[in-house]
């Protein structure tokens, strides 16, 4: 897979984004037997196996570039992604032209990535409060970017049951921001969390990273 762009954002996160252009039998004899047999025999799709099969194939490549023992990954009972006998943490993103994943020795980290597309403009009442509509209103990227940061909010937390429109919130911001400020809200837990999003685009690709 071309290696598209790598970055450490802040101190202790180190991000690689790759192309996806292998086909299923060139990923599964990159990755070897390293990855979990019951996860792959739930995914019936065959990019959706691509996409599974590149995504560990980028978490294994990351984990051993930043000097971490890899065995493959398993998920909690929350449906999040870790790695088996490694306390680092981890987070992954796929579509169908780019895999994408995050790694972080020490805190937990989220990261997601969305291509622009109508589908936002008719769901965005779903997943974003008012103000951040009033905000938005049919600006794509902008839309996409709420999105994004909100799912990798998401994906930071780890836990299911958490309202996109009203759990987790984003401040304003201007357009060309290559940083922003979310907070979630977990009221069962009487949980808040503030995290810095940063993102980046590559084309008309957004991609999120919660620190």
């Amino acid at each position: 897979m071309p290696l598209v762009h790598s970055e450490k954002i802040e101190e202790n996160s180190t991000l690689l984004l790759w192309s996806l252009t292998e086909s299923e039998q060139e990923l599964r004899e990159s990755l070897g037997s390293a990855y979990n047999f019951n996860d792959l025999e739930s995914i019936s799709h065959p990019q959706k196996i691509r996409e599974w099969l590149a995504s560990r194939l980028l978490i294994k490549t990351l984990a051993e570039q930043t000097g971490r023992f890899y065995e493959g990954t398993h998920k909690d009972k929350h449906g999040k992604a870790f790695l088996v006998n490694n306390d680092s943490h981890i987070s992954i993103t796929h579509t169908a032209d780019y895999v994408a994943a995050v790694i972080n020795p020490l805190s937990p980290v989220g990261i997601d990535m969305e291509k622009m597309s109508e589908k936002l403009q008719r769901t965005s009442r779903k997943f974003l409060s008012e103000s951040e509509q009033v905000h938005a209103g049919d600006d794509m990227s902008a839309l996409c970017i709420y999105w994004c940061a909100k799912e990798a909010v998401y994906k930071l937390y780890g836990k299911k049951k958490i309202s996109f429109k009203e759990s987790i919130l984003i401040e304003r911001f201007s357009p060309g921001a290559i940083q922003i400020s979310a907070s979630l809200i977990d009221t069962e837990e009487k949980i808040t969390v503030y995290s810095p999003v940063h993102l980046r685009w590559f084309g008309d690709h957004c991609l999120a990273i919660a620190i």
